[in-house]
């Protein structure tokens, strides 16, 4: 997805994430390198096709509740580039997921964790 295509401003974070196929018992854990309202970056060499759909659950710094949501697949990027600096999630494979179900009250949690990351 083309940063023009964005609704959301990412902000970069580290923290886990787990996915699972849906309706799938087993999960993976993956390293997420940006979030925002509408989706997450998640670094792996591991990638699925675009239109792959997740369950998916994470927990933000310093909170307790887990969100769990639905994410579908919207870009996989597979190629390292030693061109871009590291801010950039292209010089990063992984896969760029956006939430296709999530609760109001989650999508709050994340807005309110990202404007606190701005104040500081």
């Amino acid at each position: 997805m083309s940063r023009e295509n964005r609704n959301f401003t990412r902000t970069p974070v580290s923290m886990n994430i787990r996915l699972s196929e849906s309706g799938d018992d087993m999960s993976i854990k993956f390293d997420i390198s940006n979030l925002s309202e509408g989706g997450v970056f998640v670094k792996s060499s591991i990638l699925w096709e675009p239109d792959q759909e997740f369950d998916l659950s994470f927990t933000l710094p310093g909170q307790d509740k887990e969100i769990k949501a639905k994410g579908k697949v919207v870009r996989s990027d597979d190629k390292y580039s030693i061109f871009l600096s590291q801010e950039t999630d292209s010089s990063i494979p992984g896969m760029g997921i956006k939430f296709i179900e999530i609760s109001e009250e989650d999508t709050a949690l994340i807005k309110e964790f990202i404007e606190s990351l701005k104040e500081d």
